[in-house]
């Protein structure tokens, strides 16, 4: 067993109940049941692995390596082996998830989210984002994202002028359709049909909150 408040997690998502966690310094993917409050190890990979997403043939992982630096593998959970792989398009790190039976990334500082075929990774369309996003998540017909604006200066702006947001996303308007403020700087993010579960920055460990809060 593990000890979740201790883990670094960089990537999070929401499956049959059961939370998937991508913890990239010890090359860790884990599943915690948050109705037991168990915590198991699912894979160890020689590569980070950054963020990930259950699906009926595996499990996708987003790792180290890569033409950029980053690559998508579709991990055999049963055969311990992978399945297929390929790059991430433009070097997108920001996280995985997959929804509409498609592959989504984000690319936080180009502000680009990407489709691709699952089959092939073949890139069906790329969209363009307001503000820099990250660590998508997906739930029934739900799209979310963390949002950062940053202020005018970007990444050179002081801390108190940034802003986040647990925002959702409508890819066939491509557009932002609600925004939920948040009073700290998210990591990484996933999605049920009730709740946010999230990792702050500066922590170990993961919480939750209803989605009706209007301010987290």
């Amino acid at each position: 067993m593990l000890e979740l408040d201790k883990l670094f997690v960089t990537g999070l998502k929401w499956s049959a109940d059961v939370l998937w966690l991508a913890v990239p310094e010890e090359h860790l993917v884990a599943s915690h049941n948050p109705a037991t409050g168990e915590t198991e190890e699912k894979v160890r990979y020689p590569h980070e692995v950054w963020d990930l997403c259950p699906s009926e043939e595996g499990l996708w992982m987003m790792t180290a390596g890569g033409r950029l630096g980053r690559q998508l593998v579709l991990w055999s959970l049963s055969g311990e082996r992978e399945i297929r792989k390929f790059n991430c398009p433009d070097g997108a790190g920001a996280g995985i998830t997959l929804y509409m039976g498609r592959i989504w990334l984000t690319h936080r500082h180009n502000r680009k989210l990407f489709c691709l075929d699952p089959a092939n990774g073949k890139l069906i369309w790329m969209m363009r984002t307001e503000h820099e996003s990250l660590s998508p998540a997906a739930c029934g017909n739900e799209f979310w994202f963390i949002e950062a604006d940053l202020g005018p200066l970007g990444h050179w702006s002081t801390s108190g002028e940034g802003k986040y947001f647990f925002s959702r996303y409508d890819p066939v308007r491509e557009t932002i359709v609600e925004r939920r403020p948040t009073s700290f700087v998210p990591r990484c993010l996933a999605v049920d049909a009730e709740r946010f579960w999230y990792a702050q920055e500066g922590e170990t460990g993961i919480r939750s909150a209803k989605k009706n809060l209007r301010q987290l």
